[in-house]
Protein backbone atom coordinates (compact mmCIF):
# COMPACT_ATOMS: atom_id res chain seq x y z
CA UNK A 1 0.00 0.00 0.00
CA UNK A 2 1.55 3.26 -1.13
CA UNK A 3 2.03 5.86 1.59
CA UNK A 4 2.25 8.69 -0.95
CA UNK A 5 -0.44 9.75 -3.39
CA UNK A 6 1.22 10.48 -6.73
CA UNK A 7 0.19 12.58 -9.69
CA UNK A 8 1.54 13.28 -13.15
CA UNK A 9 2.60 16.60 -14.65
CA UNK A 10 1.46 17.59 -18.16
CA UNK A 11 4.86 16.33 -19.31
CA UNK A 12 4.29 12.88 -17.86
CA UNK A 13 6.58 13.31 -14.86
CA UNK A 14 5.45 11.67 -11.60
CA UNK A 15 5.18 14.08 -8.67
CA UNK A 16 4.02 13.54 -5.08
CA UNK A 17 0.65 15.10 -4.26
CA UNK A 18 0.19 14.42 -0.55
CA UNK A 19 0.45 11.76 2.13
CA UNK A 20 -1.96 8.86 1.64
CA UNK A 21 -5.01 9.17 3.85
CA UNK A 22 -4.76 5.62 5.14
CA UNK A 23 -1.75 6.80 7.18
CA UNK A 24 -4.25 8.52 9.45
CA UNK A 25 -5.45 5.11 10.60
CA UNK A 26 -1.87 4.11 11.33
CA UNK A 27 -1.44 7.26 13.41
CA UNK A 28 -4.62 6.48 15.35
CA UNK A 29 -3.46 2.90 15.88
CA UNK A 30 -0.05 4.06 17.05
CA UNK A 31 -1.48 6.61 19.48
CA UNK A 32 -4.00 4.24 21.02
CA UNK A 33 -1.46 1.40 20.93
CA UNK A 34 0.97 3.40 23.06
CA UNK A 35 -1.92 4.23 25.38
CA UNK A 36 -2.91 0.58 25.85
CA UNK A 37 0.64 -0.76 26.22
CA UNK A 38 1.55 1.86 28.80
CA UNK A 39 -1.70 1.41 30.74
CA UNK A 40 -1.20 -2.36 30.91
CA UNK A 41 2.44 -1.96 31.91
CA UNK A 42 1.54 0.42 34.72
CA UNK A 43 -1.29 -1.85 35.89
CA UNK A 44 1.07 -4.83 36.12
CA UNK A 45 3.74 -2.92 38.01
CA UNK A 46 4.09 -3.89 41.63
CA UNK A 47 4.36 -1.07 44.18
CA UNK A 48 8.00 -0.41 44.90
CA UNK A 49 9.65 0.88 48.04
CA UNK A 50 9.06 4.44 49.08
CA UNK A 51 11.20 7.10 47.48
CA UNK A 52 14.27 7.91 49.57
CA UNK A 53 14.00 11.35 51.14
CA UNK A 54 16.01 14.25 49.84
CA UNK A 55 18.86 15.43 52.07
CA UNK A 56 17.47 17.83 54.69
CA UNK A 57 19.64 20.71 53.50
CA UNK A 58 18.35 20.25 49.96
CA UNK A 59 14.73 19.78 51.02
CA UNK A 60 14.88 22.94 53.11
CA UNK A 61 15.29 25.12 50.03
CA UNK A 62 12.17 23.73 48.33
CA UNK A 63 9.14 26.01 48.89
CA UNK A 64 5.60 24.79 49.52
CA UNK A 65 4.72 25.51 45.88
CA UNK A 66 7.47 25.10 43.30
CA UNK A 67 7.09 27.33 40.20
CA UNK A 68 7.14 25.27 36.99
CA UNK A 69 5.42 27.21 34.19
CA UNK A 70 5.22 30.99 33.89
CA UNK A 71 1.96 32.64 32.86
CA UNK A 72 3.18 33.37 29.29
CA UNK A 73 4.28 29.74 28.92
CA UNK A 74 0.89 28.48 30.09
CA UNK A 75 -1.02 30.85 27.84
CA UNK A 76 1.10 29.75 24.90
CA UNK A 77 0.47 26.08 25.69
CA UNK A 78 -3.31 26.42 25.73
CA UNK A 79 -3.39 28.76 22.75
CA UNK A 80 -1.19 26.38 20.76
CA UNK A 81 -3.41 23.46 21.78
CA UNK A 82 -6.51 25.30 20.54
CA UNK A 83 -4.83 26.15 17.24
CA UNK A 84 -3.57 22.62 16.66
CA UNK A 85 -6.92 21.01 17.46
CA UNK A 86 -8.62 23.47 15.12
CA UNK A 87 -6.12 22.62 12.40
CA UNK A 88 -6.64 18.89 12.85
CA UNK A 89 -10.43 19.12 12.85
CA UNK A 90 -10.55 21.45 9.86
CA UNK A 91 -8.15 19.18 7.97
CA UNK A 92 -9.69 15.78 8.64
CA UNK A 93 -13.41 16.36 9.22
CA UNK A 94 -14.06 17.26 5.56
CA UNK A 95 -12.35 14.00 4.55
CA UNK A 96 -14.73 12.19 6.91
CA UNK A 97 -17.74 13.75 5.20
CA UNK A 98 -18.34 16.66 7.57
CA UNK A 99 -18.47 19.47 5.04
CA UNK A 100 -18.07 23.15 5.94
CA UNK A 101 -16.00 26.12 4.65
CA UNK A 102 -12.85 24.72 6.17
CA UNK A 103 -10.17 26.58 4.21
CA UNK A 104 -10.66 29.92 5.98
CA UNK A 105 -10.78 28.25 9.39
CA UNK A 106 -7.67 26.22 8.60
CA UNK A 107 -5.48 29.04 7.38
CA UNK A 108 -6.62 31.41 10.15
CA UNK A 109 -5.68 28.83 12.80
CA UNK A 110 -2.41 28.25 10.97
CA UNK A 111 -1.53 31.94 10.96
CA UNK A 112 -2.31 32.22 14.66
CA UNK A 113 -0.12 29.19 15.33
CA UNK A 114 2.76 30.72 13.37
CA UNK A 115 2.58 33.90 15.44
CA UNK A 116 2.27 31.91 18.68
CA UNK A 117 5.31 29.77 17.91
CA UNK A 118 7.33 32.84 16.93
CA UNK A 119 6.41 34.43 20.28
CA UNK A 120 7.31 31.25 22.15
CA UNK A 121 10.73 30.99 20.50
CA UNK A 122 11.59 34.56 21.49
CA UNK A 123 10.20 34.08 25.00
CA UNK A 124 12.00 30.76 25.52
CA UNK A 125 15.37 31.93 24.20
CA UNK A 126 15.55 35.31 25.91
CA UNK A 127 13.37 34.98 29.02
CA UNK A 128 13.49 31.29 30.01
CA UNK A 129 16.08 28.60 30.60
CA UNK A 130 15.39 26.95 27.26
CA UNK A 131 18.21 24.43 27.75
CA UNK A 132 16.29 22.76 30.59
CA UNK A 133 13.82 21.19 28.13
CA UNK A 134 16.41 19.55 25.86
CA UNK A 135 17.51 15.93 26.52
CA UNK A 136 20.98 15.41 27.96
CA UNK A 137 23.24 12.47 28.70
CA UNK A 138 22.26 12.68 32.37
CA UNK A 139 18.61 12.12 31.40
CA UNK A 140 19.51 8.97 29.51
CA UNK A 141 21.61 7.69 32.42
CA UNK A 142 18.68 8.00 34.82
CA UNK A 143 16.01 6.74 32.42
CA UNK A 144 13.92 3.80 33.60
CA UNK A 145 14.61 4.17 37.30
CA UNK A 146 11.56 4.00 39.52
CA UNK A 147 10.36 6.27 42.28
CA UNK A 148 12.80 4.57 44.65
CA UNK A 149 15.72 5.97 42.68
CA UNK A 150 18.24 8.01 44.65
CA UNK A 151 17.68 11.74 44.55
CA UNK A 152 20.68 12.38 42.30
CA UNK A 153 19.29 9.97 39.68
CA UNK A 154 15.94 11.74 39.44
CA UNK A 155 15.21 14.33 36.75
CA UNK A 156 15.33 18.05 37.23
CA UNK A 157 12.49 20.28 36.12
CA UNK A 158 11.51 18.09 33.17
CA UNK A 159 11.63 14.26 33.05
CA UNK A 160 13.07 12.64 29.94
CA UNK A 161 9.60 11.72 28.63
CA UNK A 162 8.58 15.38 28.74
CA UNK A 163 11.74 16.38 26.90
CA UNK A 164 11.32 13.78 24.18
CA UNK A 165 7.69 14.74 23.66
CA UNK A 166 8.66 18.39 23.43
CA UNK A 167 11.30 17.50 20.85
CA UNK A 168 8.72 15.61 18.78
CA UNK A 169 6.30 18.54 18.96
CA UNK A 170 9.08 20.92 17.89
CA UNK A 171 9.84 18.84 14.79
CA UNK A 172 6.20 18.30 13.87
CA UNK A 173 5.09 21.83 14.74
CA UNK A 174 7.86 23.57 12.81
CA UNK A 175 7.26 21.31 9.82
CA UNK A 176 3.58 22.22 9.92
CA UNK A 177 4.04 25.98 10.18
CA UNK A 178 6.84 26.25 7.61
CA UNK A 179 5.06 24.17 4.98
CA UNK A 180 1.70 25.69 5.88
CA UNK A 181 3.13 29.18 5.57
CA UNK A 182 4.40 28.36 2.08
CA UNK A 183 1.04 26.86 1.12
CA UNK A 184 -0.69 30.14 1.98
CA UNK A 185 0.67 31.51 -1.29
CA UNK A 186 -1.66 29.16 -3.16
CA UNK A 187 -4.91 30.51 -1.70
CA UNK A 188 -6.57 33.92 -1.65
CA UNK A 189 -6.16 35.66 1.69
CA UNK A 190 -6.36 39.29 2.82
CA UNK A 191 -2.65 39.11 3.68
CA UNK A 192 -0.88 37.77 0.59
CA UNK A 193 -1.13 37.92 -3.17
CA UNK A 194 -1.93 34.48 -4.48
CA UNK A 195 1.00 32.95 -6.35
CA UNK A 196 0.59 29.23 -7.08
CA UNK A 197 3.71 29.31 -9.26
CA UNK A 198 6.09 30.13 -6.44
CA UNK A 199 7.49 26.59 -6.73
CA UNK A 200 7.44 23.88 -9.35
CA UNK A 201 5.14 20.87 -9.27
CA UNK A 202 7.65 18.55 -7.62
CA UNK A 203 8.52 21.10 -4.92
CA UNK A 204 4.85 21.77 -4.19
CA UNK A 205 4.27 18.05 -3.96
CA UNK A 206 7.05 17.71 -1.41
CA UNK A 207 5.65 20.61 0.62
CA UNK A 208 2.16 19.10 0.66
CA UNK A 209 3.61 15.71 1.53
CA UNK A 210 5.57 17.05 4.51
CA UNK A 211 2.56 19.07 5.68
CA UNK A 212 0.32 16.03 5.56
CA UNK A 213 2.82 13.79 7.33
CA UNK A 214 3.21 16.39 10.08
CA UNK A 215 -0.56 16.63 10.52
CA UNK A 216 -0.96 12.86 10.64
CA UNK A 217 1.89 12.56 13.14
CA UNK A 218 0.24 15.20 15.30
CA UNK A 219 -2.82 12.97 15.66
CA UNK A 220 -0.75 10.31 17.44
CA UNK A 221 1.05 12.91 19.54
CA UNK A 222 -2.23 14.48 20.69
CA UNK A 223 -3.63 11.10 21.73
CA UNK A 224 -0.51 10.32 23.76
CA UNK A 225 -0.47 13.78 25.34
CA UNK A 226 -4.11 13.66 26.43
CA UNK A 227 -3.64 10.16 27.84
CA UNK A 228 -0.67 11.09 30.00
CA UNK A 229 -2.26 14.35 31.13
CA UNK A 230 -5.34 12.40 32.27
CA UNK A 231 -3.45 9.73 34.22
CA UNK A 232 -3.89 10.11 38.00
CA UNK A 233 -0.16 9.67 38.64
CA UNK A 234 0.60 12.50 36.22
CA UNK A 235 -1.93 14.94 37.64
CA UNK A 236 0.60 17.11 39.51
CA UNK A 237 2.40 17.73 36.22
CA UNK A 238 -0.84 18.35 34.33
CA UNK A 239 -2.22 20.72 36.97
CA UNK A 240 1.00 22.73 36.83
CA UNK A 241 0.06 23.77 33.30
CA UNK A 242 -3.01 25.42 34.85
CA UNK A 243 -1.73 26.67 38.20
CA UNK A 244 1.89 27.24 37.19
CA UNK A 245 3.36 25.39 40.18
CA UNK A 246 3.79 21.96 41.73
CA UNK A 247 3.39 20.67 45.26
CA UNK A 248 6.56 20.48 47.35
CA UNK A 249 5.99 16.83 48.29
CA UNK A 250 5.72 15.74 44.65
CA UNK A 251 8.92 17.58 43.75
CA UNK A 252 10.82 15.99 46.64
CA UNK A 253 9.71 12.46 45.71
CA UNK A 254 9.94 12.67 41.91
CA UNK A 255 12.62 15.24 41.11
CA UNK A 256 16.11 16.27 42.08
CA UNK A 257 15.71 19.81 43.44
CA UNK A 258 19.41 20.49 42.84
CA UNK A 259 18.88 20.07 39.09
CA UNK A 260 15.93 22.43 39.34
CA UNK A 261 18.06 25.29 40.60
CA UNK A 262 17.58 24.63 44.30
CA UNK A 263 20.79 25.41 46.15
CA UNK A 264 21.24 24.18 49.75
CA UNK A 265 21.90 26.91 52.28
CA UNK A 266 25.42 25.76 53.16
CA UNK A 267 26.54 25.97 49.52
CA UNK A 268 25.32 29.53 48.96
Amino acid sequence: MNSITWGTTPWGQPVPLHAAWHLLWWALALGFGILVVHAVWKALQKPGPAAPPAPPALAACVPARVPRHSLPARLFHWFMAACMLTLLLSAFLPKAGVLFPWVGVHYAAGLLLIFAIAFHIVHAVFFMDFRSIWPTGADLAGFGQGEDAPVAARPGKYPLANKLYHLAIVVVGLTMVVTGGLMLSRIRTPFFTRNPYLFGDAAWGGIYLLHGLAGISLVALVIVHIYFAARPDEQPIARAMVTGSMDREFVLTHHDPAKWGCEPAETK
